[in-house]
Order: structure tokens, then sequence, then C-alpha cells
């Protein structure tokens, strides 16, 4: 009977450590953020790797797969690359465009007049969708409520002591001047209030002018910007490397996709890598 009782108990442990609900979202820091609520009581994961180009993934068999056994799938919109065949024959309680939240900060994009897809690069946004995973866990599995609810109320402090920290850090700063290869970081430079200067790429993946070059190392000298940030994921070397060597600066790499172990760690590292930059 002991032993009965004892393999009940280790069944119902490994079934709560996968899961009971699953949800999967289009990048990283949206999983980390839905991890962050749901604790172990969720099943959580993600599609595109954050090693990789998101403008550029190609849905595969097995994602499909993965987000049709999934109780909810979460992404951007209709902008994100592939997501219309993606979500057509989903049930609608099954999917969740986030631009569809009310409350987040929304950006368009330069190239186009879709939203720019990187919203999780604000934290009031991170918190916003938080609260969102808080409402649908709470529904969804009513008897974990107050499990939820305090792993979101320490996430959501944690997420306030992270913006004061950037805001007092960037406070310091006598340049705040934001340049970077992709338009890709208008949620972080515009939560804390830093200037986006110039980006260097023309679009995704449209490679610049000399004349757009030129206007860009004309605008980095005359406002004495030495740094240039982007991420591994989305720039041209060689264009990079020729406005680096026109301006004596350097570049310096963000973490946009998740590649830190989590959400909060992400912003952290991106907050005081931005720092360095622009005291640089």
């Amino acid at each position: 009977m002991r032993f009965i009782i004892l393999l009940l108990t280790v069944l119902t442990l490994t079934f709560q450590s996968r899961g009971e609900i699953k949800i999967t979202t289009t990048v990283k820091p949206l999983s980390d953020i839905v991890r962050e609520v749901g604790g172990d009581r969720v099943e959580v994961s993600y599609i595109i790797p954050s090693n990789v180009n998101h403008h550029l993934y190609e849905y595969k068999t097995t994602d499909i797969k993965k987000i049709y056994d999934s109780d909810l799938f979460i992404y951007i919109g209709s902008s994100d690359h592939g997501i219309k065949s993606v979500v057509k024959s989903l049930p609608k309680e099954k999917i969740f465009p986030l631009i569809s939240l009310n409350g987040l900060f929304l950006v368009k994009d330069r190239d186009h007049e879709d939203i720019h897809p990187a919203l999780w690069l604000d934290l009031l946004n991170g918190k916003t969708i938080a609260k969102f995973i808080l409402d649908y866990l709470s529904q969804k599995d009513p008897k974990n409520k107050a499990y939820y609810e305090a792993n979101y109320n320490r996430f959501s402090k944690e997420l306030d002591e992270l913006t004061s920290y950037g805001m007092e850090k960037f406070s310091k700063l006598k340049n705040r001047n934001f340049v970077s290869y992709h338009y890709e970081f208008p949620y972080f430079v515009g939560r804390f209030k830093l200037i986006y200067l110039a980006d260097i790429e023309m679009g995704h993946g449209r490679e610049p002018t000399p004349k757009h070059i030129l206007n860009v190392i004309e605008k980095m000298k005359a406002n004495n910007v030495k740094s240039v940030f982007t991420s591994k994921q989305l720039y041209n070397k060689k264009v990079l490397d020729l406005v680096l060597s026109k301006t004596n600066a350097k570049v310096i790499f963000l973490d946009t996709q998740g590649e830190n172990p989590s959400y909060l760690d992400m912003i952290r590292f991106n907050i005081d890598r931005v720092y360095e930059g622009l005291n640089y």
C-alpha cells in the first residue's frame, strides 16, 4: 500500500513538473515571461531559436504540431513572418496576438505601417503581458490562482526594480544618442528616454546606400557617438565595419531574443551594455 501511495505521489509530481497547461510562444522572451508567472504548473515552449533572425524563420512541421498541441499560442500579430498560414486553421480561443492586448506601448515599424515586433524589450510591456498570463491561467486553472498571483506579484516587483535601475543608470549619462545597425530597439530606447539618432540598415535586409552610410557617419561624428548597437542576428559585418572605421566607434552586441537565461537577465544585460556603450 505504501508503495502504491509513493508511486502515485511520484506520478503526480512528474505530471505537475511537465505542466498541465501548454503554452507556446513565437520567441523565447515571451516564453520567459509566461514561465515567470506559470512556474511549474505550465509547460512552456517557444518556436524560433534565440540565435536566428526571427524575420526570416520558416516554420517546420514539428513547429506546427507543437502549436496545435498547445492550449494557447502567443505571437505578436499579423506582421510576424509566416504567421498567417500557421494560425489560419487554429480555433480563435487557442491563439492570442499580443497587439490586441490593451495597455501595451506600441511603436510602428519604420519600414511599413505594421507594429514593430520587439515589444518585449519594454519592461512595462513585459508587465502587461505577465498580467495577461496571470488572468488567462487563473481562469484556465482556478485551483492554482493563488500560486499564479504570487508569482506575478514577485515578477512585477522585479520588473519595477529593474526599470528603476535602468532609469537611474541612464540619468547619469551626458550623451544619450543611440545608434544601431538595424532599427531593433525602439521600445528599449523609448522606455529609458534615450535618443534614437540613427540606424545603419535602411530596412529589413536592405543594405544602406553610400549616401545613407555617409549621413549616419556624419551624425555620429557631430554627436560624438562612439558605439553602434546590434544583435548578432541582425547585422552585416562588412557595412558595419565600414562605419566603425570612419567614426572610431566600436560595436556592442545586445540581446533581443533571449540568449540570456531569463527575461530579467536579458533586460539587465542590455541596460548594462548600453550604459557602457554610451559612456564610452
